[in-house]
């Protein structure tokens, strides 16, 4: 099975008609092949692919001028694939955030590109601006039953990507295939409070899987006291809500584009085993 990711671009045929609302025999099959956004690639047991299509309105997107739509994203300048009987292929047009179709693996085509990060974000800042008007609103609820609950995965994965939640060394974020994956904290590392908010404090975990076959090391903020981590942590979670332990992922909620300082770097040698850990903490905060 290929494996897809958020923000990659393929080929589909993109119905003229919402498939919810394509119950008619005189639009049935009638659509046209066009290039689409992927906005949530799942965790590999997903049974259908939710894409936004992409189009450039008979060229006129790329005439100087041309004022978006109000659901509509540029597509990145510089975005393209490599085709066999033309070489390199600009892919040109918007992404249209109003509207978001399933497909089935055999219905879409390989991989053709991606946008980044920047990209993404530029969807998702779309996308909610969109659905805070009544108009599109009512229209996404009709048209893409379920684009509230893709689109909540989607801003998940970007800010895992953000912060480099479960991400390998060479910089790939498995977070959305591993989303409902149970993880435990295999070793821990206290790295003392914030310079900027003494109530957050850091800690460096290495987060493992079931029989340790995955393997990501991350830092924490959080505003859970050692002894409250200690007693809390010790159960394996699912990535998500191991994600949902970092305070910033909270303000990236409330705001995609902030910017947070670096963490403190922890030593390769300082990381705890979380059972010694937890008790030491613990017998600490009793003698106390």
């Amino acid at each position: 099975m290929t494996e897809y990711n958020s923000g990659d671009i393929v080929r589909v045929f993109y119905p003229y008609v919402p498939k919810v609302k394509n119950e008619s025999s005189d639009v049935v099959g009638k659509g046209k092949n066009r290039y689409g956004l992927i906005v949530n690639a799942g965790n590999n047991k997903t049974v259908a692919l939710p894409i936004m299509g992409i189009t450039s309105h008979k060229g006129k997107t790329e005439i100087p001028g041309y004022v978006l739509r109000t659901d509509e994203v540029r597509v990145p300048s510089g975005v393209s694939y490599y085709k066999r009987s033309e070489g390199e292929v600009n892919i040109h047009g918007v992404i249209k955030t109003e509207r978001i179709e399933f497909f089935d693996d055999d219905e879409i085509s390989r991989k053709l590109t991606s946008i980044d990060l920047k990209g993404k974000i530029e969807v998702m800042e779309r996308y909610k601006s969109t659905i805070s008007i009544p108009y599109f609103k009512r229209t996404m609820d009709e048209d893409s039953p379920g684009h509230e609950k893709v689109m909540e995965k989607f801003e998940h994965s970007i800010i895992a990507e953000k912060l480099s939640f479960l991400t390998t060394d060479l910089g790939e974020c498995k977070y959305e295939h591993l989303e409902d994956t149970l993880l435990k904290v295999n070793k821990i590392q206290s790295l003392g409070k914030s310079d900027t908010n003494k109530r957050i404090h850091f800690y460096a975990v290495e987060l493992t899987g079931e029989e340790n076959k995955d393997s990501f090391f991350y830092t924490i903020a959080s505003m859970k006291q050692p002894k409250q981590v200690a007693r809390e942590w010790g159960k394996p979670k699912a990535a998500v809500d191991w994600l949902k332990e970092d305070e910033r992922f909270y303000n990236l909620q409330k705001n995609i584009s902030k910017v947070f300082k670096e963490p403190p770097n922890p030593h390769p040698n300082k990381y705890k085993a979380f059972s010694l850990f937890r008790k030491n903490t613990l017998e600490n905060a009793m003698e106390r």
